[in-house]
């Protein structure tokens, strides 16, 4: 395909999207690219909102675009600090050029087009991702993501996919590892943003939740699935919804169609946020999109009772606090099954709920902060006796990716490096044998049956170095580095183990491949 082919390919979709999502409304002046969660751009964001910057954004719900994190980082410029600091805001700048459309920021009327890629090395410890639960299989791979996009107006839309080949020794892949060359479209959508409104259709990782950390009722675990997400409001008063249509479940009685819904009022006032969602997911053989589920603004606990739905429902809530010069602190409440019928003992499982909070930015010494945080998730959460009901896409956490488990972690966010951000930290984790992939356990179990940390209970204490460094435009590096020691290693009682669990991946976006 040449490249003109290409140009008029692009403008035909976006001349489609845009008569697919006009409205009537005045729209934003222009429309922006997400930023996805694992990009670099949000080390230096968490680093500048430990020091009391973007503060336009918020704690509570990820992704950001890259138009917001652009104007919190000129905003950061803006003030007096060190030189080490305005660097973090000038690599935040630097890490966005490769969502930077060209014309769609200064013309409104569009469209405008991005095309370029990014070429990479990662080199790891573990196939696991969480290097608090890090296997043996090491591995040295490379890759290579592509990025096509285009805005015109309110519509932007994106496709990103990549060829990464440490899939093949990830657990958590739930595609092909039999061949030489492992991929997936990671991030692909069309979108439109308007002044009090967002319609988002596609896949993109999403977290709601403290910032610091991974949500429990909707995080960033499970690889990047197709959803619907719906933004209705302002920053100060605002519903968000996501649909989202999961992989089937093949079980004796047939085959199980399962969907997730789940929705969310924010509020923000000044430096305070509030929180409060719901989930759901329902399943059922031929069993389709169900209307009052969709409906954002439907509540859920109570059509679930009163119109006998079947299927999971959670609760949750979380609260972000921030400050000039002191802090960032959040919260999070995550209730699975809680109960308070009336019935027999044989519905008398124990509770099922998890809960974090997290300080950021805790003063020290000039522009060096302290940081902690912790985060329970009991044995029960993310499944029901339903084993379709389990809170899950392709067999890892709607939310978390690990449950029974409890960490507290602790350290030192370090301003000492121009572009480089480190955090020194230490933490102790300890994991039950509870495990929402499993079967849930039969009722006759339930008098005797714990909450919580179940069967032999792994300890992980860890002392690790994580940072990023942007080495120059276009070059960046992102690491995480430290020893575990367990007790109980693998679930088996009194085996110890001490390992070295590290991962570092070194991208490279040519310059020269930019357009």
């Amino acid at each position: 395909m040449t490249r003109a082919t290409l140009r008029r390919a692009l403008i035909a979709t976006s001349l489609l999207a845009a008569s697919l999502l006009a409205a009537p409304a005045p729209a934003r002046a222009q429309a922006s690219l997400y930023v996805p969660l694992d990009d670099i751009a949000y080390r230096y964001a968490d680093a500048l909102i430990a020091r009391g910057e973007l503060r336009g954004v918020s704690l509570l719900e990820r992704p950001y675009t890259a138009a917001a994190l652009a104007a919190g980082a000129d905003t950061a410029l803006g003030r007096t600090h060190s030189a080490v600091v305005r660097s973090y805001a000038i690599a935040l700048r630097t890490a966005l050029q490769r969502y930077v459309v060209r014309g769609g920021t200064t013309s409104p009327s569009g469209p405008g087009f991005l095309a370029n890629a990014d070429v990479f090395a990662t080199a790891t410890t573990s196939g696991e991702r969480e290097l608090m639960q890090a296997d043996t299989n090491r591995s040295v791979t490379g890759g290579v993501g592509f990025r096509l996009a285009m805005v015109a107006g309110p519509v932007v839309a994106l496709v990103h996919p990549v060829v990464d080949n440490r899939l093949n020794n990830d657990p958590d892949f739930a595609g092909r590892k039999d061949r030489a060359i492992a991929g997936r479209t990671q991030d692909a959508y069309v979108a439109g943003q308007w002044e009090y409104a967002e319609l988002f259709v596609g896949r993109i990782a999403r977290n709601w939740g403290p910032y610091a950390l991974t949500g429990m009722q909707l995080g960033s675990a499970p690889y990047t699935y197709d959803h619907l997400y719906l933004r209705a409001g302002t920053d100060a008063v605002h519903v968000s919804s996501l649909v989202a249509k999961l992989d089937d479940a093949f079980e004796p009685d047939g085959v199980r169609a399962r969907y997730f819904y789940t929705h969310r009022l924010g509020l923000r006032w000044r430096g305070l946020e509030l929180a409060a969602s719901e989930g759901y997911l329902a399943t059922g053989i031929g069993r389709s999109y169900d209307l009052s589920l969709i409906n954002p603004l439907n509540i859920y606990a109570l059509s679930w009772r009163n119109e006998r739905n079947s299927g999971n429902l959670s609760l949750g809530g979380t609260i972000g606090y921030r400050t000039p010069k002191a802090g960032a602190y959040t919260a999070e409440l995550f209730i699975d099954d809680v109960q308070i019928d009336r019935c027999n003992p044989t519905c008398k499982e124990p509770s099922s709920y998890g809960g974090s909070i997290s300080a950021e930015g805790v003063p020290l010494w000039r522009d060096q902060k302290l940081f902690a945080s912790y985060s329970r998730l009991t044995g029960l959460a993310y499944r029901t006796p339903d084993v379709a009901e389990t809170y899950a896409s392709q067999g890892i956490g709607l939310g978390q990716a690990f449950s029974d488990y409890d960490e507290a972690r602790v350290g030192v966010d370090l301003a000492a490096i121009p572009y480089v951000t480190l955090r020194a930290y230490g933490a102790f984790r300890r994991q039950g044998e509870g495990d929402y992939r499993l079967p849930f356990p039969p009722a006759s179990t339930f008098a005797t049956l714990p909450g919580f940390l179940l069967g032999t209970v792994e300890h992980v204490t860890r002392v690790g170095v994580s940072g990023a460094a942007m080495l120059a435009p276009g070059l960046e590096a992102t690491a995480d580095v430290g020893i575990n020691r367990l007790t109980n290693a693998d679930h088996v009682p009194a085996a110890t183990a001490t390992r070295v669990a590290a991962t570092g991946r070194l991208v490279w976006t040519p310059r020269g491949l930019m357009w």
